[in-house]
């Protein structure tokens, strides 16, 4: 079965690009109201991941932490100032020399340029660990929003997946209620010649004409739905709906395998090793642990480095030339010993052993929650396949059994009410089957997203 679906220009810029390599806009548009496809749920997942805003923050947020990882690297690298150039210009007035009131002497004012240029390097060579520290956990960070990216795009997928299913899932129920209102049309025909050659009172006429309206009025709605589906998979997807594309059905062929199921406690192992969200929550507990060192690294005393060389002379030659005379180099080590400031470095340590705890207390949450989703995701599998294997005898039978209340009704010795009563349980076994069949596949997308696949 292929869909019509409605989507916004950007999806067929981006289909473009994935189908033909990188067209350009004029070829990939084309006009307006134009169709492209048919995609597949992996084209889709593709737009997905180029359009989607909520990857692009993620992806954005792994650049920042990258950014601060580089940042920290300050701490372990010596500082250099240098001036290039320095000049000192002092000018004094005229000045005398008394003595009991008598000028012994006069010395005229003067004027005195110093000229002067330096490099001096700084660099911290121990402060309790807290540079190094400062790095590593800015590098778990790191990895850390990595795995968060990671969870973000696996979560799109997923609701990618969802969306898809859920659209064809809406598609083919209203693909059922037309098959129903197609039945009660032809038996109102039916019953209407009846009534004209007087086998049939008016009264069944109108009850029929009244279920024709329900089907209409069931069919307005599952119309809607497939709108509301529609809307939620464009958005997801990142891109708007203004055009429209053809998308595959898996199961337009009508099979849909069944039997491979994961047990439980595979499943739950799986999803401790490979689930994003996991990942990101240990490493955030490893971030939150270095944390704590790094405060306590305020502690220990502070030793640093440094080495100069100056020249300066009254002369610009002085400085800029003769490079054997008027020098200076200098070596310094300054050991600097915490003896109090206030609460600062104990709030940090009570901050960071917080946050620890924090990290640990969320990481069990998001095992809880997956180890809940993947419960719920099997059950919905389990419930599915079963539903899938019913419907479809339910359908063999109530197939037979309308035909045979058709019949029955025709010669006079059945009624219009069981005609009704066997169409509504066709349609029900219908819709049972088609909601089932998208259901398990809806169900396996929730359970590979909790596995990380």
């Amino acid at each position: 079965m292929k869909t019509r679906y409605g989507i916004g220009w950007a999806v067929l810029i981006a289909a473009g690009l994935l189908t033909h390599g990188g067209a350009a806009l004029g070829q990939v548009s084309g006009s307006a109201g134009g169709t492209g496809g048919p995609y597949t749920m992996e084209q889709c997942i593709q737009i997905a991941l180029q359009n989607n805003p909520q990857i692009e923050i993620a992806r954005k947020q792994v650049e920042v932490q990258q950014a601060a990882l580089f940042g920290t690297y300050t701490g372990v690298m010596p500082r250099v100032n240098a001036t290039i150039m320095g000049a000192n210009r002092t000018t004094s007035g005229d000045t005398q020399v008394i003595v009991e009131g008598v000028v012994l002497r006069e010395a005229p004012g003067s004027t005195r340029t110093d000229y002067r240029n330096s490099v001096f390097l700084n660099m911290d060579l121990y402060n309790g660990g807290r540079n190094w520290n400062s790095i590593r956990q800015a590098r778990q960070d790191s990895e850390s929003e990595e795995f968060a990216q990671n969870s973000t795009e696996n979560q799109v997928v997923v609701n990618v997946k969802t969306g898809y299913y859920g659209l064809l899932r809406a598609l083919r129920l209203k693909e059922v209620t037309e098959e129903n209102v197609r039945l009660n049309e032809e038996q109102l025909r039916r019953t209407q010649s009846m009534y004209e050659i007087g086998s049939v009172a008016r009264v069944e006429v109108l009850q029929t004409t009244a279920q024709l309206g329900a089907a209409r009025i069931n069919l307005r709605n599952q119309e809607n739905a497939v709108l509301q589906a529609r809307a939620q998979l464009a958005n997801v997807m990142g891109v708007g709906s203004s055009e429209t594309f053809d998308i595959v059905d898996p199961l337009e062929d009508g099979t849909l395998d069944t039997t491979a199921l994961m047990s439980l406690q595979d499943a739950l192992r799986m999803a401790n090793l490979t689930n994003p969200s996991i990942q990101r929550d240990e490493g955030r507990i490893r971030s939150a642990m270095i944390g704590t060192r790094v405060a306590r690294g305020s502690l220990w005393p502070t030793v640093t480095g440094s080495i100069g060389y100056s020249r300066s002379g009254a002369r610009f030659e002085d400085v800029y030339g003769t490079y054997d005379k008027n020098w200076r180099l200098s070596f310094g080590v300054n050991l600097s010993l915490p003896i109090l400031n206030g609460t600062q470095t104990y709030a940090d340590i009570s901050r960071a052993q917080a946050q620890q705890l924090i990290a640990e207390e969320t990481l069990r949450q998001t095992r809880r929650t997956t180890s809940l989703t993947i419960r719920n995701a099997l059950l919905d599998l389990e419930t599915a396949r079963e539903v899938i294997t019913l419907s479809n005898d339910n359908i063999v039978a109530s197939e037979e059994s309308l035909r045979l209340a058709e019949e029955r009704y025709r010669v006079g010795s059945g009624t219009l009410l069981e005609v009704f009563t066997a169409q509504e349980a066709l349609v029900r076994a219908k819709s049972d089957l088609a909601g089932a069949q998208y259901d398990y596949l809806i169900a396996q997308a929730t359970l590979d997203g909790a596995l990380g696949k």
